[in-house]
C-alpha cells in the first residue's frame, strides 16, 4: 500500500474545519480574490503545491481554485482530488466534496484512504442516510491505515445512521423562519440572543458585497460586530450596532450571552497574536443604568494566550447566586477537537476558578461548540458533530444541575438538519428563539450551504404554566407567612435525581407565583426562619394547554422543647432498633431534616429505673447512637447529628404507683425516644456540600 504523506494528514477535513472553527468561533471564510494572471501563468505540479498550501494556510475558496486549474490537466491524481474535496468540504458545499471525495476514492483508493469515509459524511449532510450507512460499513471493512479513530468512529456512525429514523419520526411542533434581508446579509451571521421580547442582539460581518469575506485578512477594515434589531408587529427590522464598548476596531466580535439578572454581557474577541493565528478571549460587561460599563478581559486561568477561549454561555448557581460560565477551547485536556468548558465566578472572592471540561456526557471525540443553558429546565444545548445527528452539527440536550449531566439527546427536526445547526436559544418568552444555520434556503453566494444565517422558531407545543399558592402557619391557618423562601426543583425524568431551578418568595400576605413549564416532575421546598420546612411534589405532565396550579403550604413553627418520636422500640435490654421502628423514624426525623437541611438535631434516648443507674445511661447512650447511626445510612450528614443517653434522669412518668407497686404504664412511658432541634449549620457549609 502507498504511504499517505503527513502533510496531506495535517489537511484532512477535521483538521480544516477544525482550525476554521477556532478561528472565527464557528464563521467560515475564505480568502479574497485570486490574482488570475498567477491562475493562467502557472501550470503542472506547481499549481498543486499552490493549492495545498492554500489549505496550510485554511485557505480552501483559493485551493478550490488551484486545484480545479490543476486537474484539467492530472485528472488520475486523487490525491489532489481528495484535498478539492477537502476544500470544498471547508466551504461547506456538502454536494461538490462528496462528489470529489468519491471521484478521489474511485480513482485511486491507495492513495486517498480515508476519501471514502468523507465521502459517507457528505452523503449525510446531503440527506442520503441509507446510502451514507452503506458507505460506511464499506469504509470500516476496507480502511486497513493506521488512523484506528477514524475506523471506530465509522462504526459509530453505522449506528447513528440507524438512529436517524427515530430523529426524524420524533414529532416537534415548531415553526422555522428565515430572518429577512434587513438582518441576514451576504457573509455570516452569528450568535442571535434577546435582551427582552423585542430586543434581538447578533453579530455580522455586515455587508452586501458579493464575495466572501476573510476575518483574519488584517488588511481589510471590516469586521464582525455586534448588532441590535427590534420587533415591529411581529417582524425584527435592523437598528444599528449596539452600544459604544462592544465593538473594537481590528478586532472581531461575537458569541453573545447574557446573565441570568440581564446585569452581565459575556461575548469574545478575537484577533491575531504574533504567531499570526487567530485566538479569542471572552470579555464581560456590567450593566450600569442603562449603560454596558467598558469591557474587562478575563483573566487567566479563563482565558489564555495559547489557546482560543470562546462562546461563552452563562448559567445562574441558584444555590450561592455565582455565575457558572460554559465556554469552548481547544486547550489541552480535552476529549476531542473542540470542547466545552466551564469555570464558576465567585462573587463573595470576586475571582473565577480554575475551568473543568464538561465531562464525556458531553464532549465527545470531535467537536462541540456554542453552548447555551437554560436556567427554567437546567438544560444545556449546544451543537456537535460527534453525536448521533442528522449530518454536520446538529443541536442536542442535556439535563443537569450546571455541573453534572445525565446524557444527550438529539432535539430533533426542524431544528437540525444536514447542514450545520448552532447557536440554539430561547428566548425570555420561553416559546421561541433562535438559531444559526447554513441549511438549503438561506442566502446563497456561491452554493446553497455557503452560509450562516439567523432563523427563527416558535414552538407551538410551548405550554406556559403558573404555579400559586399561600404560605400560612399550620397552627393558625389564618397566619400568613412573609418572606417565606420557595425553592422549586425540578425532577430529573430519568434518574430522579432533583435540580434547583429557582426560588421565590411570599409577598406581605403569603402568596407566592412562579412560572413552570407543562410536562415536567417539580419538587417545593419552603423555608422560614423560626419554622419547620415544608416540601411538596408538583406534576405538569399531561397538561395539554395554559394552566394554573392553585397549591397552599402550611409551616410549623420550631419547637423549643424535646419532640416524641412515636412507635420506637429495640430488641429487649439491646440497643438494635426493630425493623418496625424505622418507619416511624423515616416519615418523623428523617423527613424533618431532610426537608430542613441546616437543622442540627439531638436523639434523645430514655429508660425506665430498672437495673442501675450506670447501666440505664450505657443503654440508653448506645440507643440513641444507634438511631443516629441508622439516619447517617439514610444520607443525613453526621455534623447534624448528636447521640445522648440520659438514662433514667428524666422520667416523664412514675415508674411505681403511690403504694409502691410497678406501674408498667409508667414505664412505657418513660422508655422513649425524642429529639430535640439545638441548632443550625452553617449556611455556605450546607450549599458547599451539596453543589460541589
Amino acid at each position: 500500500m502507498e504511504k499517505v504523506p503527513d502533510w496531506l494528514k495535517s489537511i484532512s477535513p477535521v483538521n480544516v474545519i477544525k482550525h476554521i472553527l477556532i478561528l472565527l468561533c464557528c464563521t467560515f471564510f475564505a480568502q479574497g480574490q485570486i490574482d488570475s494572471t498567477l491562475v493562467k501563468e502557472t501550470t503542472g505540479k506547481p499549481l498543486k503545491k499552490l493549492g495545498k498550501n492554500a489549505l496550510l494556510q485554511n485557505d480552501p475558496n483559493s485551493a478550490i481554485t488551484f486545484f480545479e486549474a490543476y486537474l484539467k490537466t492530472a485528472k488520475k491524481d486523487a490525491e489532489a482530488r481528495y484535498m478539492l474535496g477537502v476544500a470544498y468540504y471547508g466551504i461547506r458545499n456538502y454536494e461538490k466534496a462528496q462528489n470529489n471525495f468519491l471521484n478521489a476514492y474511485k480513482t485511486n483508493k491507495k492513495q486517498a484512504p480515508e476519501a471514502l469515509y468523507y465521502h459517507a459524511q457528505m452523503l449525510k449532510s446531503n440527506g442520503k442516510y441509507d446510502s451514507a450507512k452503506i458507505q460506511f460499513q464499506a469504509f470500516k471493512k476496507e480502511y486497513k491505515g493506521k488512523d484506528k479513530a477514524i475506523k471506530k468512529q465509522a462504526g459509530k456512525e453505522v449506528s447513528y445512521c440507524d438512529s436517524i429514523a427515530h430523529i426524524i419520526a420524533k414529532e416537534n411542533k415548531i415553526v422555522i423562519t428565515h430572518l429577512d434581508a434587513s438582518i441576514n446579509k451576504i457573509n455570516t451571521e452569528a450568535s442571535p440572543v434577546t435582551l427582552d421580547a423585542n430586543t434581538l442582539l447578533f453579530t455580522s460581518l455586515r455587508t452586501d458585497k458579493k464575495e466572501v469575506v476573510s476575518e483574519d485578512d488584517t488588511a481589510l477594515v471590516l469586521k464582525r460586530k455586534l448588532y441590535v434589531a427590534k420587533r415591529v408587529e411581529d417582524k425584527w427590522e435592523f437598528e444599528g450596532e449596539y452600544g459604544k464598548v462592544f465593538n473594537s476596531a481590528g478586532e472581531n466580535i461575537g458569541n453573545i450571552s447574557l446573565s441570568a439578572d440581564g446585569k452581565r454581557m459575556y461575548f469574545t474577541r478575537c484577533k491575531l497574536n504574533y504567531k499570526e493565528e487567530m485566538i479569542c478571549a471572552i470579555y464581560v460587561s456590567e450593566k450600569r443604568g442603562e449603560k454596558w460599563s467598558e469591557p474587562v478581559k478575563l483573566p487567566k486561568p479563563v482565558n489564555s494566550n495559547k489557546y482560543s477561549t470562546t462562546m461563552p454561555a452563562v448559567a445562574l448557581d441558584p444555590v450561592k447566586g455565582n455565575d457558572i460560565l460554559y465556554f469552548v477551547s481547544n486547550r489541552k485536556g480535552g476529549k476531542g477537537g473542540l470542547d466545552i468548558w466551564y469555570t464558576v465566578y465567585d462573587k463573595k472572592k470576586k475571582e473565577y476558578k480554575v475551568p473543568k471540561n464538561a465531562g464525556s456526557k458531553i464532549n465527545g471525540p470531535k467537536n462541540e461548540i456554542s453552548p447555551f443553558y437554560d436556567n427554567e429546565t437546567k438544560s444545556l444545548y449546544f451543537s456537535s458533530d460527534g453525536w448521533a445527528g442528522l449530518g454536520g452539527y446538529d443541536v442536542y440536550k442535556a439535563s443537569g444541575d450546571g455541573k453534572r449531566f445525565t446524557g444527550i439527546e438529539n432535539v430533533g427536526m426542524p431544528v437540525n438538519s444536514g447542514a450545520d445547526d448552532i447557536y440554539y436559544t430561547i428566548s425570555n418568552n420561553r416559546s421561541e428563539g433562535f438559531l444559526v444555520s447554513n441549511r438549503k434556503g438561506g442566502n446563497a453566494l456561491k452554493h446553497s450551504t455557503c452560509c450562516d444565517d439567523i432563523y427563527q422558531y416558535k414552538n407551538l407545543a410551548y405550554i406556559p404554566v403558573l404555579l400559586k399558592g399561600n404560605i400560612n402557619d399550620m397552627l393558625d391557618p389564618m397566619a400568613s407567612v412573609k418572606t417565606a423562601n420557595i425553592e422549586i426543583y425540578v425532577k430529573d425524568k430519568k434518574t430522579n435525581e432533583k435540580y434547583l431551578v429557582k426560588t421565590v418568595k411570599s409577598d406581605s400576605t403569603g402568596n407566592y407565583t412562579a412560572d413552570l413549564e407543562a410536562g415536567q416532575e417539580y419538587y417545593m421546598v419552603v423555608k422560614k426562619n423560626d419554622f419547620l420546612g415544608s416540601s411538596t411534589e408538583v406534576s405538569t405532565m399531561g397538561i395539554k394547554e395554559p394552566y394554573t396550579i392553585e397549591k397552599d403550604l402550611h409551616l410549623l413553627k420550631k419547637p423549643k422543647e424535646a419532640i416524641h418520636i412515636p412507635n420506637i422500640q429495640y430488641e429487649f435490654d439491646r440497643s438494635n432498633i426493630l425493623e418496625s421502628s424505622k418507619v416511624s423514624l423515616d416519615t418523623t426525623v428523617l423527613d424533618l431534616m431532610l426537608n430542613n437541611p441546616e437543622l442540627i438535631i439531638e436523639i434523645q434516648s430514655h429508660t425506665d429505673n430498672k437495673g442501675s443507674d450506670a447501666y440505664n445511661l450505657k443503654l440508653s447512650q448506645k440507643r440513641a447512637e444507634s438511631v443516629v447511626a441508622y439516619l447517617i445510612s439514610k444520607g443525613i450528614a453526621a455534623k447534624r447529628l448528636k447521640a445522648q443517653g440520659y438514662g433514667e434522669s428524666k422520667p416523664v412518668a412514675p415508674n411505681q404507683n403511690a403504694d409502691g407497686s410497678d406501674n408498667p404504664d409508667g414505664r412505657a412511658r418513660n422508655r422513649r425516644t425524642d429529639f430535640k432541634i439545638i441548632g443550625v449549620i452553617d449556611a455556605e457549609i450546607i450549599n458547599d456540600s451539596e453543589t460541589e
